[in-house]
């Protein structure tokens, strides 16, 4: 059976849109009751960005940056932090 882990982030400025946004995901084959571990490479430049409308451009944040993982942004199993430098 095929699904698809995804990561979402939210922007990390106290003023951005508070969705959560695809920054990443994979497609796994796995049996029912089965488990797999899978790795989401994230993009920084073009997936963790967001358009500052003060500086009219987009910036990539540094610093922690709140991540959640699951099938889709409606149904998150797991949330945590990447630390961006």
């Amino acid at each position: 059976m095929r699904h698809r882990a995804a990561l979402h982030r939210t922007p990390p400025h106290p003023h951005g849109d508070p969705r959560k946004h695809l920054a990443g995901f994979v497609r796994v084959r796995v049996r029912p009751g089965q488990c797999e571990n899978v790795t989401v490479e994230i993009d920084r430049s073009r997936r963790l960005s967001y358009w500052d409308e003060g500086r009219n451009r987009w910036v990539t944040p540094t610093g922690k940056v709140r991540v959640y993982g699951g099938r889709s942004a409606a149904d998150i199993a797991l949330a945590g932090t990447v630390t961006v430098s």
